[in-house]
């Protein structure tokens, strides 16, 4: 199979080994009553320099442009492309990263203006959300079509269902595809996939229940981008599993005060639809399954409560009309991150039958940079031959092989405050 572009996939599995691009090794790791801390330190070899090309669509944003710095930060010698809308903002990150990116106006709607930025590119990085509005993955198709190679991260469940609708072509095509490859999900459902893998391979335990809690202080440094993307999930039932059985609870409800260690201590999380929770279920085999999601300061939490209960769902179904209301209060979100910080805490914990417990836990003080080195950390594991034709979620070992695993989560967890997983 080859990756279009520059360079065989086999080459690449071959001159680009996990070594050259970041050796990130932690010290001592401890947990007390889940609260976990923990010192990383970072030691880097000189990385090889590759010949192949990653687009990033959404690369003007923040996600993206995230995105693109971690690449160029773990792999210099990536030839990046940042395709976007905004030109002033899109000339200003390429003259940040170097000789060795480009900028590409287009829109992704555009079939002409995509298919003409997929040519010679190996990789493509679809960054350019919210996916609640993308009906028909186009992105994806046109990868597809033109055998590139494919990264998002989507955080919509049924933009994920329908992505994972189209494995079946990218099998056909050869091309390797992942979607729900961000941060949360992402490399949570990799968290995930971790532990169920030890306790059940290592222990000899039978996982009983999966729990995803995830905390962000105010926006985590993306502007509306998380209001938009929590106010487009009011309007769905928030699916969970329970023995084995599906769910389907109210939005923003099921409040349970987790624990997310030092420097963040425990905060209120709610239920939200989330694509892991569907994923985690049926891949890695887990009964029970669910996902919150909470936020400081704590009026979000109130104010995202009452529109859930109050607002009707036609207006909540209007993308147009919750769009302008996140619009007319961005002013005031990044006022908030001033004063509340930019911090994004993951917490997965994994109970067993014989009551055996394992928690992962991953801190980072923004978001906005984490979620890049997140995708970054995907991209990197598809170009080195990680993941098989098809689409796939993060969590199936043939989207990131099992012995990838580890490199992935020590390249995502760059700058990380605490990260454990035990």
């Amino acid at each position: 199979m080859v990756i279009k572009g520059h360079l065989q996939l086999s080459l690449l599995q071959n001159s680009f080994g996990y070594s050259h691009c970041l050796q990130h090794s932690m010290q001592s790791i401890t947990l007390h009553n889940h609260n976990i801390m923990s010192t990383p330190t970072i030691s880097k070899e000189k990385p090889n320099k590759l010949v192949s090309r990653v687009l990033i669509l959404g690369g003007t944003g923040r996600v993206g442009a995230s995105t693109a710095t971690a690449l160029s930060h773990l792999c210099p010698g990536l030839q990046l492309k940042i395709g976007g809308r905004n030109r002033k903002q899109g000339t200003a990150l390429v003259s940040s990263l170097g000789e060795n990116s480009e900028f590409v106006e287009l829109d992704i709607y555009n079939q002409r203006m995509l298919k003409e930025a997929l040519e010679g590119v190996d990789v493509v990085v679809h960054a350019a959300g919210p996916f609640k509005v993308q009906d028909k993955c186009a992105v994806l198709k046109a990868a597809i079509s033109s055998k590139t190679a494919y990264v998002d991260v989507c955080d919509n469940t049924d933009y994920a269902l329908r992505a994972k609708g189209l494995h079946e072509k990218a099998i056909a095509a050869g091309i390797p595809a992942i979607t729900t490859a961000g941060i949360c999900p992402g490399v949570s459902n990799v968290m995930a996939a971790k532990l169920v893998d030890a306790a059940r391979n290592r222990d000899g335990a039978t996982p009983e229940s999966l729990r995803f809690s995830y905390y962000v202080a105010g926006s985590g440094g993306v502007g509306p981008t998380m209001l938009l993307s929590c106010m487009y999930l009011l309007d769905e039932e928030a699916i969970a599993y329970d023995k084995g059985k599906e769910v389907k609870l109210k939005p923003y409800s099921g409040v349970l005060n987790i624990d997310f260690g030092e420097g963040i201590g425990k905060k209120d999380a709610y239920l939200l639809n989330l694509p892991e929770v569907r994923s985690a279920h049926q891949i890695l085999k887990v009964p029970t399954v669910s996902a919150r999601f909470g936020s400081d300061p704590f009026f979000w939490n109130w104010a995202m409560q009452a529109s859930a209960r109050f607002l009707p769902k036609e207006f909540l179904r209007d993308k147009n009309k919750v769009f302008k209301i996140v619009q007319s209060i961005d002013p005031l979100v990044r006022i908030v991150d001033e004063i509340s910080g930019q911090s994004l805490s993951m917490r997965v914990d994994l109970n067993c039958t014989d009551g055996k417990k394992k928690v992962g836990l991953f801190t980072h003080k923004k978001l906005s940079v984490s979620a890049g080195y997140a995708a970054a950390a995907f991209v990197l594991a598809v170009l080195e031959g990680s993941t098989k034709p098809g689409v796939w979620f993060p969590e199936e070992p043939e989207g990131i092989a099992v012995d990838a695993r580890k490199v992935l989560l020590e390249r995502a967890t760059q700058g990380t405050s605490n990260f454990v997983m035990q």
